[in-house]
């Protein structure tokens, strides 16, 4: 994937996946490729941190691959976090897309852990 880089990392309560260079047309395929597997991932309670702060290019391409990735994991029973810089473009292009508007999206990992991990401590509470 020319341009691409995607890390995934598997936490005790998540798969992150970092995506970081230009999602442009030409990478879509590859980049898709690499979001589904992420999914495959996912630990229980089955939740994938989708992390774009370092996305510099986000073409409407790349656009379809995440909503695509996001209703794969639906399907799936995967849940979807969005990590975003507020001012960075792809949570622009996202915004205009809706995707951002369906999926929780926050500012930074640390913080979409953070809230997951107190929603599980809410469902686990008698």
């Amino acid at each position: 994937m020319d341009g691409v880089e995607i890390d995934v990392s598997v936490t005790e309560r998540a798969a992150v996946v970092r995506v970081v260079g230009d999602v442009a047309a030409v990478d879509v395929a590859g980049v898709r490729e690499r979001l589904l597997a992420a999914c495959a991932l996912a630990p229980e309670p089955r939740v994938v941190v989708l992390d774009l702060t370092r996305v510099a290019l986000l073409s409407a391409h790349g656009a379809r691959v995440v909503t695509r990735f996001v209703g794969a994991c639906a399907r799936g029973q995967v849940r979807v976090c969005l990590v975003v810089a507020v001012d960075g473009i792809a949570h622009r292009v996202l915004r205009i897309a809706g995707v951002s508007e369906r999926v929780p999206t926050f500012p930074s990992v640390a913080k979409a852990e953070e809230v997951i991990e107190r929603s599980l401590a809410a469902l686990s509470r008698p």
